[in-house]
Formats: C-alpha cells, sequence, structure tokens
C-alpha cells in the first residue's frame, strides 16, 4: 500500500471530522429550547440566566462560537457540561472506557460468535444447525435489544439471580489504571474484582453483541458457500487434505475478507446500540451520557460525544482499509491510486 494512500486517507478523515463538527456544533444551537435556563431552574432569574449564558459564551456570535470550540479542543476541553457540571472532556475520560470495555467484549462476542455459526451453517447447509442459526439470525434483527435487555433482567437477574441487572461493578473498584476494570482487576490480581465485572458485562455484551452477530453470521454463511462451491475446496479434497484444514485455513480467509468491511461499519452500530443499552443496564459510559445530554439539551455534550464516537468509527474504518488488502493479497488498494 503506498504511503500517498494513507495520506490522502488522513486527509479525508480530516475532513469528515471538521465536516462533523459544524454539522452538529450548528444543529444543537438551533435547536428550540434553553439549556441555561432549564438548567439552573424555574427559580432562576433572568439576570442569573445571563450571567450564566455569558460564562459559557453562548452570548457570542455563532462562528466565534465555534472557533472557541476549536480552540478548546486543542488544550483538551469540550466545554461546560450542563449535566455532569464539569468539562466535557473530564466526563468523557472518566466514562469512555467503560463503553469501550463493553463494544470491545459485544464485537468479540459477535465475531466469534457469527463466524463459528456461520462456518457451522455453511458446511452443514440445509441441516437441523443451519435452520438454527438462522433463527439465531432471525432473533437477532427482529427482537429490539432494550426488549432483550430487560428480557435478560427479568429472567436472569431478577428470578434466577444468576446475573447483576445494572451498574459496571458492585464491590470495590481496583485501582485505575487504564478505566478498564477487567484489565485494572488483572494488573491489581484482584480476582474479586475481576469475576464482578466480568458477570456485570455478560447480558449488556450479549446483548449489544445481538445485532451484529445475526449480520456476521448471514455474511459468514453466505461467504463461505460461495466459496465451497468454487474448484479449489474439491482440489483439496481430493488431494486428501482434511476438511477441518480446508473449511477453516483457506474458504473462511476468502470468506472472511469481504465480511471485515461489514465489521467495520458494524461499530458505529454498536456504538449506538450502546444508548440503548447502557441505558437500560445502568452502564456508565459516554453513551448514556449523550443520551442523558441529548434528552437535556446539553450541547457541549452532544458535540463531545458525538465527536468522540466519530473520530472512534474513522479509525476503526481506516484500520479496516488497512487490513483488507492483508487478508486478500488480491487486493492491491495502493496500486489502484
Amino acid at each position: 500500500m503506498k504511503p500517498q494512500y494513507i495520506l490522502s486517507r488522513l486527509f479525508q478523515m480530516a475532513l469528515v471530522l471538521v465536516g462533523v463538527s459544524i454539522l452538529v456544533f450548528v444543529l444543537t444551537r438551533v435547536l428550540p429550547g434553553d439549556p441555561v435556563a432549564a438548567a439552573l431552574g424555574e427559580r432562576a432569574s433572568a439576570e442569573q440566566i445571563a450571567q450564566l449564558r455569558t460564562e459559557l459564551g453562548l452570548d457570542k456570535p455563532l462562528i466565534q462560537q465555534y472557533f472557541q470550540f476549536v480552540s478548546g479542543l486543542f488544550n483538551g476541553q469540550m466545554g461546560y457540561s450542563l449535566v455532569e457540571r464539569r468539562d466535557v472532556a473530564q466526563v468523557i475520560s472518566d466514562r469512555l472506557p467503560a463503553t469501550l470495555e463493553l463494544v470491545f467484549v459485544a464485537l468479540a462476542i459477535a465475531v466469534v460468535l457469527g463466524v463459528s455459526l456461520g462456518v457451522l451453517a455453511a458446511v452443514r447447509r440445509d441441516r437441523a444447525a443451519d435452520s438454527i442459526s438462522r433463527v439465531v439470525a432471525l432473533a437477532g434483527v427482529s427482537f429490539p435489544q432494550f426488549w432483550v435487555g430487560i428480557m435478560l433482567q427479568l429472567v436472569f437477574g431478577l428470578a434466577l439471580a444468576m446475573l447483576p441487572i445494572t451498574n459496571r461493578i458492585s464491590v470495590a473498584e481496583p485501582p485505575r489504571v487504564t478505566g478498564f476494570l477487567i484489565i485494572d482487576s488483572l494488573l491489581a490480581w484482584d480476582m474479586t474484582a475481576l469475576g464482578n465485572s466480568i458477570t456485570h458485562l455478560i447480558a449488556p455484551a450479549l446483548v449489544l453483541a445481538l445485532g451484529p452477530l445475526a449480520t456476521i453470521m448471514r455474511m459468514i454463511r453466505a461467504n463461505m458457500i460461495d466459496e465451497l462451491g468454487k474448484p479449489y475446496p474439491e482440489l483439496a479434497h481430493a488431494l486428501g487434505m482434511h476438511p477441518f484444514i480446508i473449511n477453516y485455513k483457506y474458504v473462511l480467509r476468502n470468506a472472511f475478507s469481504s465480511t471485515l468491511t461489514i465489521i467495520g461499519f458494524l461499530v458505529p452500530i454498536l456504538i449506538g446500540s450502546g444508548f440503548v443499552v447502557e441505558k437500560v443496564f445502568s452502564w456508565p459510559g459516554i453513551a448514556r451520557f449523550g443520551a442523558d445530554a441529548i434528552m437535556a439539551n446539553d450541547f457541549n455534550g452532544v458535540v463531545g460525544v458525538t465527536m468522540v464516537v466519530c473520530l472512534f468509527v474513522v479509525c476503526v474504518n481506516f484500520l479496516v482499509e488497512i487490513l483488507y488488502p492483508i487478508l486478500d493479497p488480491r487486493i492491491r488498494l495502493g496500486a489502484a491510486k
């Protein structure tokens, strides 16, 4: 892959971030309602409202507010959050590891189970395993995530008392190093916190992974069936190669290369679904903060969460484009540029 292609993609990423920042910044400012008055309460006087608007810089022209926001980004500031009563950057810094931990675990579940079920369905096409996988895929794309989350809470949380239903941990947290409770628990060698944090992760991660799991499984199944119909698997069988090696070393690699792009597009879906999942399970992540900011018309919070999510999405898509030609040597993106 040529360096010119990588530089052009980085430039496009920067343009996307600038465009999203302008669009979201303007939309949050033109929405009806006065967040300052709502934050101060009904008993606030007009002088108090005007004073807070001046302190937040909301009395300045919109263009000046935007450039003030951009200059704050270079200083690690995203404006004052009316919901959390502190800088948005601090809120995101505290809450981002919780969301990333949930997203990474959910993505791992979706990829591992989706690929495994997809391969099984393709190899055993039109058999019981294929039928069961189709039911799983249909359920994954049909059931609303908030309903599945509530059902898990009622059955496994309240009725069977097997899983916790809210929050991220219910014991003493390990010393914060990375913000990821699993990693911090391992670094502190706190097995109690490790087990407790994992049990809290199971239900929300499963709910978050349900839709992507179904999508990955269907893609792998379709791609595997297409690859199995080509001559090289039959040639490998004729040469006496074991079916497991054929399916997982050769066929799956070719089938997975196109699925990798879909996985890249699933990342924003996971983060978007996190708004619902984090709200249902009271998960202290940025998605829950973003939902609270939207409800309270906290424009700095909305802009901050949107920018972080957009940055994460474009970085993941860039990584997918880098890995795609590595998995499939037939593709040379750099040569085409």
